[in-house]
């Protein structure tokens, strides 16, 4: 199977996450309980997974560890039910990395002002590799790539602000555009260094971001937040962005990690 045949049938099984960079694929394992695919990250590698029950999918985890092969997995659905098999599948032995809940944004009618405090641009080439070694400060997975970051600051479909500080990176915001006449974005990441925080970078990058989202039409924003990381999620709230109860996800981290 061709890449989007496995996307394909990943996603026809009822209880399934097959969503995600599949550019390096490990190992593919087509099992009676449901198709399992074993891809790289930048970070880690992540087991991506269809199945037609949730007790197929721990006996599918169970025949994919006899590899020997550290992995983290994803349940995703709307809060209650992420809730609910978060429990489950925590009683299996797995141990819950983190949990991701949706905000969304109507942008119409909202305004982005700032006061302009703090020296804001474009992320520029030369400066990636700087940008890279920041957001691994900061984020210790789910992290971009150098591939990704030089198509994004080449693309109307991204945007890519940075706060720099006497000519070094303190901070940034990555928004991708996308769906039907480019009416949606994702903010894909925002992010300040620890020195730097609590003096409102973060909300500058936020509605410089959002205004320049504005500006290419965009009507509705989208991000994930940590549920526990409160401050980010006060400042959304803050911005206008409402908790989507339709959208959550738990990650979960292979029992082969989790031992240690």
């Amino acid at each position: 199977m061709d890449v989007e045949e496995i996307l394909k049938k990943g996603r026809s099984y009822p209880e399934n996450f097959f969503y995600g960079d599949v550019s390096k694929i490990g190992k593919i394992y087509e099992l009676p309980e449901g198709l399992f695919l074993l891809v790289r990250t930048s970070t880690e590698n992540e087991l991506l997974w269809g199945t037609n029950t949730i007790d197929d999918l721990k006996r599918g985890l169970e025949t994919v560890e006899k590899d020997g092969t550290d992995f983290i997995f994803r349940y995703a659905g709307n809060f209650n039910d992420v809730m609910e098999k978060k429990d489950i599948i925590s009683r299996w032995g797995y141990r819950v990395k983190c949990v991701h809940v949706g905000y969304y944004l109507y942008m119409e009618n909202r305004r982005f002002q700032t006061k302009n405090m703090h020296f804001i641009e474009e992320l520029k080439e030369k400066d990636i590799e700087e940008f890279l070694d920041l957001e691994r400060t900061i984020f210790d997975s789910f992290n971009v790539t150098k591939n990704e970051l030089t198509k994004w600051i080449n693309s109307d479909e991204s945007i890519v602000l940075v706060n720099k500080i006497n000519g070094k990176l303190k901070g940034f915001i990555v928004i991708n555009i996308y769906g039907a006449g480019k009416k949606s974005c994702l903010i894909r990441n925002i992010g300040v260094a620890e020195s730097e925080r609590r003096k409102g970078i973060g909300r500058e990058l936020l509605l410089k971001g959002l205004q320049r989202a504005k500006e290419k039409g965009v009507k509705t924003a989208m991000l994930w937040v940590e549920i526990e990381n409160t401050a980010a999620r006060r400042l959304y709230e803050r911005t206008g962005f409402v908790l989507d109860q339709n959208e959550a996800e738990a990650v979960f981290l292979g029992r082969q990690i989790s031992s240690f």
